[in-house]
């Protein structure tokens, strides 16, 4: 697969995997001439921007000693060649089909890990919507790489799961430049500490439906701005709460229950299209009461009593001393 042609078979099975996965790989997404022009623009970008920038896209002035991380959140101003990434054919085409037409991408950046031994917990992020990442550097177990827990996308917030008994179902985000990882934000994931005196760098971009209010970057020209439903406004409060168990179960017991011909015939926010019976489909409460943690559950629980009572800061403090 490459740059300019589309290869429908392989988009098919990318999309029947990361419907099954949460996730997949994507070797040669892109050109090799194409490629290197990237690699140029990263090199440029990151020699002007050494420790990244901060959430007002101004250069960072000062390494990041604790979790040896430098994002660039702004590529797209600062070269362009990084908009033909969302040009791509392959990411568009899945995109439409996993999203409904008049989709909007809503984030591009780029990060740096250096050597480390911070490991970024493991998390989820808002409800449905699509990611990729692209890697801008070969990078191997233990230099900085994303990992994901396959099929997990539709479990409960991973603060309420004990993971250790899924080890089994991990995914590290490993390979060569230019290999590219499509994937739900809302699959749990984690960054790995990076144990070398390499820098690693990979790309990202998010992309959700058409009735996201993130509309960073939109490539269509034929959308109509609608009024927003009652049940558009429930899924805006509900589909961005990764860590709250209860919203995530009444986004699941909605999505998947009560209202799910309506939100994909309205491609609420937040939300992914079921395509068919067994395709994207495959929510079930069983399961998702089966991995659930009560000792977990509890364990959050008082975590956030505390921390109401002495402040975030200090709970923090004393939860890395108990």
């Amino acid at each position: 697969m490459n740059y300019n042609k589309r290869d429908i078979t392989k988009e098919k099975r990318i999309i029947l995997d990361l419907y099954k996965d949460g996730i997949v790989k994507v070797p040669n997404l892109f050109e090799d001439d194409f490629l290197t022009k990237i690699l140029l623009a990263k090199e440029e970008i990151f020699s002007e921007y050494p420790y990244g920038q901060n959430e007002k896209y101004e250069k960072n002035i000062e390494e990041d000693t604790k979790r040896g991380e430098y994002a660039v959140r702004n590529p797209l101003e600062l070269n362009p060649i990084f908009k033909k990434i969302l040009e791509n054919k392959t990411i568009n085409s899945i995109a439409e089909d996993i999203l409904g037409k008049n989709y909007y991408f809503t984030n591009l950046s780029m990060r740096i890990i250096t050597k480390t031994n911070y490991i970024l917990e493991t998390h989820r992020d808002h409800c449905g919507g699509m990611s990729f990442s692209l890697l801008l550097d070969d990078i191997t177990i233990n230099q900085g790489e994303t990992f994901f827990y396959k099929n997990s996308y539709n479990d409960p917030p991973p603060a309420f799961v004990d993971l250790k008994k899924f080890s089994s179902k991990i995914v590290q985000t490993t390979g060569v430049k230019g290999d590219a990882y499509l994937w739900f934000p809302d699959s749990w994931h984690g960054r790995n500490h990076n144990l070398s005196n390499k820098k690693t760098c990979i790309l990202m971009g998010d992309i959700q439906n058409k009735n996201t209010e993130n509309r960073i970057i939109y490539i269509h020209n034929n959308y109509e701005n609608k009024k927003k439903t009652f049940l558009n406004k429930i899924f805006k409060s509900i589909g961005n709460q990764p860590n709250s168990l209860l919203k995530h179960f009444l986004y699941s017991l909605m999505r998947f229950k009560i209202f799910k011909k309506k939100i994909n015939d309205e491609q609420i926010i937040y939300t992914r299209l079921i395509l068919d019976k067994n395709f994207g489909d495959n929510f079930s409460f069983l399961n998702y009461f089966r991995i659930f943690s009560l000792k977990k559950f509890f364990k959050v629980t008082l975590f956030n009593i505390i921390q109401f009572v002495i402040g975030k800061n200090l709970a923090l403090r004393l939860r890395k001393l108990i």
